[in-house]
């Protein structure tokens, strides 16, 4: 290549492919008679009529990325992202431009497509090393690392058809990344597999990246794309939407997938609700500084949330509680209940009541509310409201690219002091 670092280099790439055709005697009757007509492009349909065939998965991609980078791509399911390895792995070829890449590649799109189930895992990390260019000699150097890494010292001689889908792709990994490429592709296999392999197929990237190594990685796993990629390509509808660093370019998509979300989703006050019923939640809604309803909270708050209720009978020290909880793991990031002080001591008939986060250290993400009511030891629940309403928190500027590559939920306020060590 040209340009001296440079291991992958895109020029004006697009890539199309055709859809089905007609399989009904009809419709391939339909479509013959039309192709005579000049209409060879399009799949004609009896019962639907003319149906668009081309379907482009990749438009008028253009980059560079140097040797050492690690580079996330994201998007929505169909954005193009695995087409995109595709075509740099040299699976398939692209309809116009140029795809330019220096050195050896492995694609991690499928883990151990090479495999045979009837084979012990002993002979698949042979087969498999050889399918990635290693010789005998190089395989038995590494077979130890190989099988160590992927856990697997028990059942290496075991047929890979008594493996499990997280214990095959183990092992599957484990050869690709210890057949020493230059670049390597991987597209969402570390969602399978326990979290411990997760952890060490990540630390492994890492570890090829500070060695030289160059990693494209596609991920729905923001945290992870952030903590690997220090750059983001984000791909929609088969067009480079932005390409950046993975911080700011990782809360842009963030904050329109939770827009689109928030956008489609349905009042679920009703729906996902538990309790004895005494006394109930009518209507919750999170209300901006002004009062107006709102799903926007910008980051550091503050979040109010109202809601009203009504009791069908005198309920005594009820105790009501709002849990928000992350969306994407399902963990409950932060809790409020009231105090005897914030509510009457018998409550009968409508009410509101309003629970302030201020500020709100929550980071950008997407989260939804869980309402509960309770007695005041909390035997018995009144009301519960699994899947209230949602909200997502959105920054008014850049993300501070410091604290927001660190794993975790909330932003809280923190201070370091240095003192120099008194020699006595």
């Amino acid at each position: 290549m040209s340009s001296r670092g440079t291991a992958i280099r895109l020029e004006r790439v697009s890539k199309r492919y055709r859809a089905g055709r007609s399989r009904t005697v009809v419709d391939l009757i339909a479509s013959t008679v039309d192709s005579l007509r000049g209409r060879e492009r399009d799949v004609y349909s009896a019962a639907r009529g003319r149906i668009d065939s081309t379907i482009w998965a990749i438009r008028e991609a253009s980059f560079d990325i140097a040797e050492g980078a690690g580079v996330g791509i994201i998007g929505s399911n169909g954005a193009g992202k695995t087409t995109l390895l595709k075509l740099i792995s040299r699976v398939t070829w692209p309809t116009s431009g140029r795809v330019l890449v220096a050195g050896r590649v492995v694609s991690l799109i499928e883990l151990g497509a090479g495999f045979h189930p009837e084979l012990t895992g002993r002979e698949n990390v042979y087969l498999g090393g050889g399918l990635f260019g290693l010789t005998r000699r190089d395989i038995d150097r590494r077979f130890d690392e190989i099988v160590q890494f992927a856990e697997v010292e028990r059942l290496i001689d075991t047929p890979m058809k008594r493996y499990s889908s997280g214990l095959y792709a183990r092992l599957g990994f484990s050869v690709a990344i210890h057949s020493n490429p230059d670049i390597v592709l991987v597209d969402e296999v570390l969602a399978v597999g326990d979290a411990a392999f997760r952890r060490r197929a990540l630390e492994s990237l890492r570890r090829m990246i500070a060695g030289g190594k160059t990693v494209l990685f596609i991920s729905h796993d923001m945290w992870n794309v952030r903590r690997l990629c220090e750059r983001i390509i984000w791909m929609d509808e088969g067009r480079m939407r932005a390409i950046g660093p993975s911080a700011e370019i990782a809360d842009q998509y963030m904050e329109q997938v939770n827009l689109r979300a928030l956008a489609n989703q349905q009042n679920a006050l009703q729906s996902h609700r538990g309790g004895t019923g005494e006394l109930r939640y009518t209507d919750v809604e999170i209300v901006d500084a002004s009062g107006r309803p709102t799903a926007i909270v910008r980051d550091g708050g503050p979040l109010t949330v109202r809601a009203a209720y009504d009791a069908g009978v005198a309920v005594a020290a009820p105790v009501f509680q709002v849990a928000i909880v992350d969306v994407d793991t399902g963990l409950v990031v932060g809790t409020a209940a009231s105090s005897p002080a914030d509510v009457p001591p018998v409550v009968e008939g409508p009410g509101v009541l309003e629970c302030i986060f201020d500020p709100l250290p929550l980071r950008r993400r997407h989260y939804v509310l869980r309402m509960t009511i309770t007695d005041s030891c909390q035997l018995v629940s009144y009301d519960v409201v699994s899947a209230g309403p949602r909200f997502a928190v959105t920054g008014g500027g850049p993300a501070d690219c410091a604290g927001d590559e660190e794993d975790g939920f909330v932003t809280l306020p923190f201070r370091f002091e240095h003192r120099a060590r008194v020699l006595s």
